[in-house]
C-alpha cells in the first residue's frame, strides 16, 4: 500500500470488528496511506465473510479474535479460502502465545495489537502487503516460549498427541498404547495446558503443526 503510486483501483480493506471506534481508527490510519481506498467494515466475521463473497477484490483483511458471538479464531481459515490472494492481519488486544501461534498456523500474516502506536501499525500494514509477516518482537519473544514450554512433553504424551493429531478417540488411543481411556484422558488435560488449547479440534491442529514441524527439522 503505498501513498506515492496510483493504482487502477481503489485499495480494497475489509475491517471485521465489534467496536465501531477500533474500526473507525483503523478508517482514519488507512486512509493516511492510501490516496484512493476503499473500506469494507462489518461488526462480525459472518457478515464479514458475506461482504468478501460480493467483493472478490478485496486486497487486505483485519479480523479481530474476539466476538460477543463468535471465535474469530475459528474464520480466519475461511476467510483465507474465501479471499486467497488477501493477506489476513489479526487485529486484537489478546497477546496469548498459544491463541497467537494458532493464528499464524491457520493463514494469518500479520499479528497487530490494538495498542500499536499509529506508525507502527503503518509499517504492519507496509510490510504485510509486500508479501512479508508481522509478529511484534516482544510476542515473537512469547511464541519461542511457548514452543518451548510445548516441547517439554513426555514420550507418552507425545504419541497420544500423534494419534490424536490422526482424529482417534480417546478409547482407540488407549487400545493403540496399551493403557487405560482414564489416563488418556488425564495425559490430555496436561497437553491441553502445555499447548495452550481448550479442546480436541485445537489440540489436533497444533499437534499437527509441531509434528510437521518436527519432520521439516529432521535431517
Amino acid at each position: 500500500m503505498s501513498t506515492g503510486a496510483r493504482s487502477a483501483k481503489p485499495t480494497v480493506v475489509l475491517t471485521v470488528d465489534d467496536h465501531p471506534l477500533i474500526r473507525s481508527a483503523l478508517r482514519e490510519v488507512l486512509r493516511l496511506m492510501a490516496e484512493r481506498i476503499e473500506l469494507l467494515e462489518a461488526a462480525d466475521p459472518e457478515a464479514g465473510l458475506a461482504l468478501v463473497s460480493r467483493r472478490p477484490d478485496t486486497d487486505l483483511v483485519f479480523l479481530d479474535l474476539h466476538f460477543a458471538r463468535h471465535d474469530g479464531l475459528a474464520f480466519i481459515e475461511r476467510f483465507r479460502t474465501a479471499a486467497p490472494a488477501a493477506p489476513l492481519i489479526v487485529y486484537t488486544m489478546h497477546e496469548d502465545p498459544a491463541t497467537l501461534k494458532q493464528a499464524l498456523t491457520r493463514g494469518a500474516v500479520g499479528i497487530v495489537p490494538k495498542t500499536h502506536s499509529t506508525k507502527l501499525l503503518q509499517r504492519a500494514i507496509e510490510l504485510v502487503m509486500d508479501g512479508g509477516v508481522y509478529v511484534p518482537p516482544e510476542l515473537t519473544r512469547g511464541l519461542a516460549a511457548h514452543e518451548t514450554q510445548s516441547g517439554a512433553m513426555s514420550q507418552q504424551q507425545r504419541k497420544i498427541l500423534e494419534l490424536l493429531a490422526q482424529g482417534l478417540p480417546n478409547k482407540e488411543i488407549a487400545r493403540k498404547l496399551g493403557i487405560a481411556s482414564s489416563t488418556v484422558k488425564n495425559q490430555l488435560t496436561i497437553i491441553f495446558e502445555k499447548l495452550g488449547v481448550t479442546n480436541r479440534t485445537q489440540a489436533a491442529m497444533a499437534a499437527r503443526a509441531l509434528l510437521k514441524n518436527g519432520r521439516e527439522a529432521a535431517p
